[in-house]
């Protein structure tokens, strides 16, 4: 009797055994699988939200904002600097046109062509493939044999892609905004051969939730991502890790409730671990004299995001990035019309809160690197996008109501009870942790040796 007891025992604890095996591989494939898919998932996001709020499709839509952007353009690290302005566009049916308008000396556009994956492949206006003269692009994949006559050609890797464009003025008035949506309507996408018939649909004051949703969701955009994307010959391994979780080209994504929480848990786990490498994974060039890094890590910057070198794939660093990142140029390592800086700790190396008051200080607002202007922005550390509800998203030094102190200096705050003693204040959401990006439009070539001042707690 005492032997079938022990037998039993061992056969129970060798079940239990196998079971959290099981369950340990399949979380870790899960984390790795969606690190890997991150980009892919940030499309999906993007492009189907508009879809689903908006209506359009992916031959002929331009989707923009008329006015700088509020809170409820909820995509990751925007700029209420400049309107926004995206396509989503598929070529599985072929070429696309795009018109580009040429550049006024009140308005221009700065952006880029992208692959689905983020990857950028030819920038547009002054400082892009056309230099502001404006042209037709063709978006072709590879290998096309067409004729490309006329054509700034676009070869595109990708079923799917995307433009994002920032349209350019020189104030934000509602004067130069209504200029600007003249100049936004001049961009043209339409099917090579057919009549050039665009739709033009404004996104504003409708919210626009095209960040990443760590639930559920998360999954069905990554295999409705497999299925309808091209797949990386040279990521194979990854495709056949999202095989053993039940995700493949071709077949439908039926996870059983116990696997439907295993996956919830596994992205849940994932969002921490994120949040976590975005915080430090970039490096700190002022070292311990500042807690501002630069926004991104160095593995991005030496191979144009790709994320890809001769020897390694940082898959995990380019999951990371397009957690809160969008729309990189492709002049990324040489461009000069802006540079960004992120804040993400306090000056005490603690992340910030919105249940604390911060200032930060600049003892001659002269001395910032920037020719043009600076801003500072504010975002969710739990989305990447504007604090939900926020009035302020952003302080500029180009508008207005920006306050200068009386001896030069400028003092920045977030509190989430902005007071009058307050100047140049953001709003914060009491129990939300956030970040900022402070970024310097026109930089100065020697604009690494200004020593970004600490976020302080006060």
């Amino acid at each position: 009797m005492k032997l079938l007891n022990i037998f039993a025992l061992v056969m129970f604890l060798s079940a239990n055994t196998f079971a959290s095996v099981e369950m340990d591989r399949f979380e870790r494939r899960a984390m790795e699988a969606a690190t890997w898919i991150m980009p892919q998932v940030m499309y999906e996001r993007m492009s189907q939200v508009a879809f689903d709020t908006f209506g359009g499709d992916a031959t002929n839509t331009v989707y923009y904002y008329a006015k700088p952007m509020t809170s409820e353009a909820a995509m990751v690290t925007g700029n209420n600097n400049s309107p926004y302005v995206h396509t989503y566009h598929n070529i599985e049916n072929g070429p696309l046109v795009v018109e580009m308008p040429a550049a006024t000396k009140d308005n221009a556009f700065f952006g880029t062509f992208l692959t689905s994956w983020h990857q950028p492949i030819v920038d547009v206006g002054p400082d892009g493939a056309d230099k502001g003269k404006g042209g037709k692009y063709l978006i072709v994949p590879k290998g096309y044999k067409g004729n490309t006559t006329g054509y700034i050609v676009v070869i595109q890797p990708t079923s799917r892609g995307y433009i994002s464009i920032r349209s350019l003025t020189a104030t934000t008035s509602d004067d130069d905004m209504a200029q600007s949506e003249k100049y936004i309507k001049g961009l043209k996408i339409y099917p090579l051969g057919s009549k050039p018939k665009t739709k033009h649909i404004a996104l504003d004051g409708v919210q626009y939730d095209g960040h990443i949703k760590f639930d559920e969701t998360f999954w069905k955009s990554a295999h409705k991502a497999i299925n309808t994307e091209l797949i990386r010959s040279d990521e194979k391994a990854f495709y056949g890790m999202m095989k053993t979780l039940g995700i493949e080209k071709g077949k439908a994504f039926e996870p059983n409730e116990k696997k439907r929480q295993m996956f919830v848990n596994a992205i849940h786990k994932l969002k921490a671990e994120m949040a976590h490498d975005f915080t430090y994974y970039a490096p700190r060039i002022w070292g311990e004299a500042s807690q501002w890094t630069i926004p991104v890590n160095k593995e991005m910057m030496t191979t144009n995001a790709s994320y890809v070198d001769e020897h390694w794939n940082d898959y995990s660093g380019r999951g990371t990035t397009f957690t809160y990142y969008f729309a990189p140029p492709a002049s990324l390592a040489e461009s000069k019309s802006t540079t960004y800086i992120k804040g993400v700790l306090d000056s005490d190396g603690n992340p910030l809160s919105g249940d604390n008051e911060y200032r930060l200080h600049i003892p001659s607002h002269r001395e910032v690197p920037a020719k043009r202007f600076y801003s500072f922005l504010t975002y969710s550390m739990d989305t990447g996008a504007y604090l939900f509800g926020s009035d302020v998203i952003g302080i500029a030094s180009n508008e207005s109501s920006f306050e200068i102190n009386d001896d030069g200096s400028v003092d920045i705050h977030w509190s989430a009870s902005c007071k009058s003693d307050m100047p140049n204040c953001m709003p914060l959401n009491k129990g939300e942790n956030w970040f900022s990006l402070f970024r310097l439009y026109g930089p100065t070539n020697d604009w690494v040796k200004f020593i970004p001042p600490n976020i302080v707690k006060l």
